[in-house]
């Protein structure tokens, strides 16, 4: 059997210019984690992540820490365009709709934008909300469907994996592997923490969920108030 880790990326900067980036926090959670899993004395193999700046940082943080080669970098692990459904889903809304959820000053408000996004994601699941310049549900879920498959065929036995991603690829890779409806993967992905840890085992013929959402670097004494979900 083999193990992989699905890692969501530590706290962004939400409200900021760029927020594709990790937070003083985000990095503060990270580095967490990677003290962590130095002194579990589990050995790890190899770190992949998505091509985002925000999984990339935190795969350096981890990689440097535990003394790994770079991270393979591979763009099925990235997370679904939240811009691009949020523009798609105002469209689909009339004046009064938007005003009562607060479009378009969302940005500084972490919970109008959150009960916007989750409407708005929930729209683009079933296929209500669709643009050309917006990727569909179901090529978001094969993308990263495939990438596992992938990844799980070239590494093979008896193997340690951390894979550094994002809460919606994380939703939608417990939903499938628990064999659970496309919505259900995208609610998952609001209880996903940041800098949390999710276990997959795997062989050649199955693969289970052993631990999901987990924060043991976190979860005790003042270390509490580090966790986040956004």
């Amino acid at each position: 059997m083999s193990t992989l880790y699905l890692i969501r990326h530590g706290q962004a900067s939400f409200g900021t210019d760029n927020y594709d980036q990790l937070s003083a926090l985000g990095r503060q959670q990270i580095q967490l984690l990677t003290e962590y899993l130095g002194t579990s004395g589990e050995r790890i193999d190899r770190i992949y992540s998505g091509t985002l700046q925000r999984q990339r940082e935190s795969a350096e943080i981890l990689a440097a820490g535990l003394g790994l080669e770079a991270a393979v970098i591979d763009p099925a692990y990235d997370e679904y365009d939240s811009d691009a459904i949020l523009r798609c889903y105002a469209g689909s809304l009339d004046a009064a709709q938007l005003t009562e959820l607060g479009w378009p000053a969302l940005k500084h408000d972490r919970r109008k934008f959150q009960l916007f996004l989750e409407r708005a994601a929930q729209a683009w699941v079933a296929a209500e909300v669709q643009d050309a310049q917006l990727l569909p549900w179901r090529q978001f879920h094969t993308r990263i469907t495939t990438g596992l498959r992938e990844l799980m065929a070239q590494e093979g036995r008896s193997r340690t994996i951390l894979l550094s991603t994002s809460g919606g690829v994380i939703g939608t890779i417990v939903a499938h592997v628990l064999g659970l409806a496309n919505h259900v993967g995208i609610e998952l992905n609001w209880a996903v923490h940041n800098a949390s840890l999710t276990r997959l085992i795997y062989n050649s013929q199955k693969i289970s969920l052993s631990m999901f959402n987990a924060l043991p670097h976190l979860e005790h004494g003042e270390r509490r108030q580090l966790i986040t979900y956004r």
